[in-house]
């Protein structure tokens, strides 16, 4: 690196002017010159809370950033903490925290231009903020102006929103500034930037959560707004599984016409480098305002120009993943961080030669290693013989240890001690779920005398309806597949089968009947409706909030449906205190969909 002249009035603060109009003259631009820079996105994974490991992870990115010549390199939102950080924020320590961090940080930033996000405290407010760092030094920083309190989103429940779009100018081409929900909204900052051809690019830095097709939906929303701001857009995404959210990546760098400069792999952790030519447009009149003031504007001296040519960047290659792939990397990498990051090694799950389990299983498999994964088998009387032998013939698939424990001497055990409570009764549900709970509670055992975690198997048709049992099946730390519909399980299934290029869940255990078997000749079927119906009826209902008339024509009668209906809204309490799992849908239960469990409306 060499230390470059930066002449006189490139470091002067830009101040907004309308320009000298003249008849019949076409507008001077402000600079004819073409500016080049190299642009770098850090698509990286934090950890809430670990302000250490996320400042040391930032320090690697700039470092190689700058190795690699970049001018400039974006981080994503709260980065320095983590997203969503929720109700730490509401501890002062952790907001001081972050914020000595930053500044411990930020004398690391040498060389190169940094935005990287975090939390601000001014007085009695919190701020979401990304922070312009050069020369060791905060420059200034930008606190995002709309916030989303929808969904998963909680963010006014902590912080205020921002007042003033912020721009700055980094080797004669003027970047706006923007955070995640910003670049959402059509009529937000983004545009109060970009109007009248006052800014070249656009920032975002964004933590936006996974689920099916939002991937796609981001490219489209970022190829629009770069047309409609005439601007490039330089998007960075965060990467990696929060509890119930997965952050998938997929960074984008478009140029004004909406096509793309860079795509970012997604559901990994990457840096992304584009060298962007940008001929600095003319400003059409004055500065747009925004709560009374006008738009700040802060020219960055470089501190560093890289001699010609700068070092070469090597080509990137860029998987373009198919619907079922994607949601199967969400689940893969939602698992792993789960474990990871709260300290578990190794994963026990409940066998059942289902296809539910055996999903889960290869799921865990692909995410820690098959020798960190331990499957279970409980056969009770009702167990089938092939359902045990599908149990090994997975488990010798995916070279995963097994372990059997057959329940029949416990269900025995608990006949004894209820016989008399349970005198002249009738057999019936009772007795089924005695057995799911024998299971869970052997399952239990294993994990607090092991240290392993349990990982749940139900999927969200099940979960949907109730078709779980409480202290059961639905015991554990972890629900891989409780976002899950039945239909796509079998999607995944098959994908997984065919990206191996060998039967790694058995062939019998994909076409078989589902059933419970916790009693003679069970059969799902026997208590729900074909999956391919039934799951039809909860996407209306759960995800898109749709009435009882609007469920008509999909197959079922008008006494099912509301049978359907009924079992959702009574299985509530259930789903609130089953374990926590991966969201892949755009509505999940959890964070997204919030009922109260005392409530006697009818739909």
């Amino acid at each position: 690196m060499v230390k470059g002249k930066v002449k006189k009035k490139s470091t002067t603060i830009q101040k907004a002017t309308r320009p000298t109009r003249a008849k019949k003259k076409a507008v001077t631009p402000r600079s004819s010159s073409k500016v080049e820079l190299r642009v770098a996105l850090a698509q990286m994974n934090s950890v809430v809370g670990d302000f250490q490991h996320n400042a040391s992870r930032i320090k690697d990115c700039l470092e190689e950033a700058a190795l690699s010549g970049a001018d400039l390199v974006l981080f994503p939102e709260l980065a320095l903490t983590g997203y969503p950080p929720e109700d730490l924020l509401l501890k002062r320590d952790f907001v001081a925290g972050n914020e000595k961090a930053l500044q411990r940080l930020a004398k690391d930033v040498k060389g190169i231009v940094a935005v990287i996000g975090y939390v601000e405290r001014v007085k009695a407010d919190l701020y979401n903020s990304a922070a312009l760092i050069a020369g060791g030094k905060v420059l200034g920083t930008y606190r995002k102006m709309i916030l989303p309190n929808y969904g998963v989103f909680d963010e006014k429940r902590y912080f205020s929103e921002g007042r003033e779009p912020v721009r700055f100018v980094l080797k004669g081409a003027t970047m706006g500034l923007t955070i995640c929900e910003d670049i959402w909204q059509e009529e937000g900052p983004g545009k109060q930037l970009c109007g009248a051809g006052q800014a070249d690019v656009l920032l975002n830095i964004s933590s936006s959560p996974y689920y099916k097709g939002k991937g796609k939906a981001r490219e489209e929303m970022i190829c629009k707004r770069a047309r409609q701001y005439k601007a490039h857009v330089l998007y960075a995404n965060l990467v990696g599984g929060q509890d119930e959210l997965v952050f998938d990546g997929h960074s984008l760098i478009a140029a004004p016409d909406g096509t793309f400069i860079q795509r970012g792999n997604s559901f990994v952790e990457e840096m992304i480098y584009a060298d962007l030519k940008i001929h600095p447009r003319p400003a059409k009149g004055k500065s747009r305002k925004a709560a009374g003031s006008p738009i700040k504007t802060r020219r960055v001296p470089v501190p560093v120009s890289w001699a010609d040519p700068k070092p070469a960047l090597a080509v990137r290659r860029v998987k373009k993943l198919g619907a079922t792939e994607e949601v199967y990397h969400a689940l893969v990498l939602g698992t792993r961080d789960y474990m990871r990051k709260n300290g578990f090694t190794k994963a026990v799950i409940a066998l059942s030669g289902g296809i539910d389990s055996a999903l889960t299983a290869a799921i865990a498999t692909a995410a820690i290693g098959g020798e960190n994964v331990v499957g279970v088998t409980m056969p009770s009387p009702y167990s089938s013989r092939g359902s045990i032998d599908d149990s090994k013939a997975l488990a010798r698939n995916l070279g995963i240890r097994i372990i059997s424990l057959p329940i029949r001497e416990a269900m025995q055990a608990y006949d004894k001690i209820l016989k008399k409570p349970f005198e002249g009764l009738p057999l019936d549900i009772t007795e089924e779920n005695m057995q799911a709970r024998i299971r869970g509670t052997l399952m239990m055992a294993l994990s607090n005398k092991m240290g392993w975690l349990v990982l749940t198997t139900g999927n969200k048709s099940e979960v949907s309806v109730g078709y779980c049992t409480l202290y059961g099946d639905m015991a554990g730390g972890f629900a891989v597949i409780k976002d899950v519909p039945k239909i796509w399980v079998y999607q995944l299934s098959r994908w997984i089968n065919k990206d191996a290029g060998r039967e790694l869940i058995p062939t019998a255990t994909i076409t078989k009947e589902p059933s419970a078997e916790l009693r003679p000749d069970q059969k799902d079927t026997d208590s729900l409706p074909p999956y391919s119906l039934l799951d039809k009826v909860l996407a209306r209902y759960i995800e898109e909030d749709r009435g009882i008339e609007e469920l008509k024509g999909m197959g079922l009668s008008m006494k099912e449906v509301k049978r359907i209906v009924k079992m959702v809204d009574a299985s509530e309490y259930k789903r609130r205190q089953g374990p926590p799992g991966i969201k892949i849908t755009p509505k999940a239960f959890g964070k997204d969909r919030r009922l109260p469990i005392t409530n006697r409306y009818e739909p």
